[in-house]
């Protein structure tokens, strides 16, 4: 194995070469799937980048299951998270144009006037009610500032 640094310095921090070579594998795959490195290294190779890591001890064997939280590079973070951000966006697309569409086929179908205008009324007056609505909250919180402005400065008296 050409590793630097060599086998012999790595061998102590673990209980045998099997060890070795999954504990290397395993923070291997972590910095492939985006962890930050550890510390600074001039090689581009991942596994020496981890062999590097457990030489200088940032790196340990821990047995069992661990739930470890691993940074990810910011250019990693925000490529996933764009990703993300991106298939919310066409999910919520697609499911606009489907609403539209079953909206235009109701439509297609034969309604009185009558229908239309029960609906436009009923929107206007929802509309009204959350406009009141709004009114009332603003002023409610218009009164707790100014109650709690008028706590927060009692009268000074002067004690003469």
């Amino acid at each position: 194995m050409l590793v630097k640094p060599p086998l012999e310095r790595l061998l102590p921090k673990v209980e045998n070469r099997y060890t070795l070579a999954i504990l290397v594998a395993k923070r291997a795959r972590q910095l492939v799937d985006g962890a930050m490195p550890l510390m600074k290294s001039d090689s581009p190779n991942f596994v020496t980048v981890a062999c590097e890591e457990l030489a200088s001890n940032r790196v340990a064997c821990v047995r069992g299951q661990v739930a470890v939280y691993i940074p990810l590079r910011p250019e990693v973070e925000a490529a996933r998270l764009a990703a993300r951000n991106a298939a919310a966006q066409a999910s919520l697309a697609d499911a606009v144009k489907d609403e539209l569409e079953r909206a235009g086929s109701v439509l297609n179908e034969a309604e009185d006037a009558s229908d239309a205008v029960i609906i436009s009324e009923t929107i206007l007056s929802n509309a009204e009610e959350l406009a009141d609505e709004n009114m009332l909250v603003e002023e409610e919180t218009e009164e707790e500032v100014a109650t709690e402005e008028s706590v927060a400065t009692p009268d000074q008296e002067d004690d003469d």
